[in-house]
């Protein structure tokens, strides 16, 4: 067995949850990690905020005050018009933690890949996976740098962290166990007033799905809504006046945009599924993040869901490095309860609302889901 800090853990992508698994592992003097990172800058995000637990994680991991300093804008808690016509307020005044953040998503990205290389990880900028060949002891992977030829780098473990596309996770055997369906289309809007964009997030639920909208830093509003491909297929919401159009009929999320004007002349389309995956380990690798499973937005749980994941993997990964070989089988019990707590959450959330029977959306979120083969 090799001495502590000498072992190679190559991780498979560079969002939070694989950063947050890095700096974890060399918070815990694991010295050699290699992050193969094959995000574009500039990319459009949905899911700006996180709430005040996240601050907690930050300061495990040892950012927090080096967060701060990238001046996220603050977002003292929700509004929501959910159940009811009524609005409803969960605040962040009584948290022990303080209150969340609205992101700019791609600033705080790039801040967890710098305060990586900080903390002493090698990343491999701009890299696509390829494959991977099981050797007695982790595995050696293929690389491709753009415009360069085929590389090689060998690991003692691997953290697949590539999101739901799961790549490395793929190639081992594993596959999504697949939960209710969900569609996002959303778009971006500028202030051009003076009144100021509420630092609050806001949910307002309707007929056909649910509005979701959120301050992102410089004066936008991201302004999305999830339903079911149906729902966007039967109501051209592909469309940008289709989607004006519904959105007008929302009160209180249109109240919203007044004195506000589109960024964009058309609206992005994103997969909101929520999945498990069969299994997320294996032989000297563990998935982790949106690999090993998805949660629909509902619950507010993405990035913290990831960071929180990440550095717990990071704990696993050391167990399992100096013999244990339980702990990937911990991991994954974790992981899959972690799900199971969340469909009963997601379940009650949905549930709440009673205003549209005879919905076909709200007929197909409220439905029982089973769970097959999960343990």
């Amino acid at each position: 067995m090799k001495e502590k800090g000498t072992h190679k853990i190559v991780i498979i992508g560079a969002g939070p949850a694989g950063c947050s698994c890095a700096i974890s592992l060399l918070n815990a003097g694991i010295q050699e990690v290699t992050i193969i990172d094959n995000s574009k800058g500039g990319k459009f995000h949905i899911g700006e905020s996180i709430p005040p637990d996240m601050n907690l994680l930050l300061k495990q991991l040892g950012i927090y005050e080096s967060f701060l300093k990238e001046e996220h804008e603050p977002c003292y808690g929700s509004c929501s018009y959910w159940g009811s016509p009524l609005r409803g307020y969960n605040d962040s005044m009584l948290s022990p933690h303080g209150h969340g953040w609205h992101l700019d998503r791609s600033k705080f990205n790039q801040f967890l890949v710098d305060e990586s290389l900080k903390k002493g990880a090698k990343i491999i900028t701009e890299a696509t996976y390829l494959g991977a060949h099981k050797m007695d002891v982790g595995y050696q992977l293929e690389y491709q740098k753009r415009q360069e030829d085929k590389k090689t780098l060998e690991a003692d473990f691997v953290v697949d962290a590539t999101g739901s596309r799961g790549v490395f996770a793929a190639d081992r055997g594993s596959y999504k166990i697949q939960g209710t369906s969900l569609m996002c289309v959303g778009l971006r809007f500028k202030n051009k007033g003076q009144r100021e964009v509420s630092k609050l997030t806001h949910l307002e639920s309707v007929e056909y799905g649910w509005w979701y909208a959120a301050r992102i830093p410089g004066e936008y509003l991201l302004v999305t809504f999830y339903t079911t491909a149906a729902v966007v297929k039967a109501l051209g919401l592909h469309d940008l006046k289709s989607w004006i159009h519904l959105l007008a009929e929302a009160p209180n999320t249109w109240d919203l945009l007044a004195q506000m004007e589109p960024v964009e002349n058309k609206v992005r389309g994103f997969n909101a599924a929520s999945f498990c995956l069969n299994t997320m380990t294996g032989n000297d690798w563990l998935a982790i993040g949106d690999t090993a499973a998805t949660y629909d937005p509902i619950t507010s749980q993405g990035i913290t869901k990831a960071t929180m994941q990440g550095a717990r993997a990071a704990e696993i990964i050391a167990y399992y490095l100096q013999g244990s070989k339980e702990a990937l089988n911990q991991y994954e019990k974790e992981v899959k309860a972690q799900y199971e707590y969340y469909l009963t959450s997601r379940s009650y959330f949905y549930k709440l609302e009673k205003r549209w029977p005879e919905s076909p959306f709200w007929k197909t979120m409220q439905a029982e889901e089973v769970l097959e083969n999960i343990q």
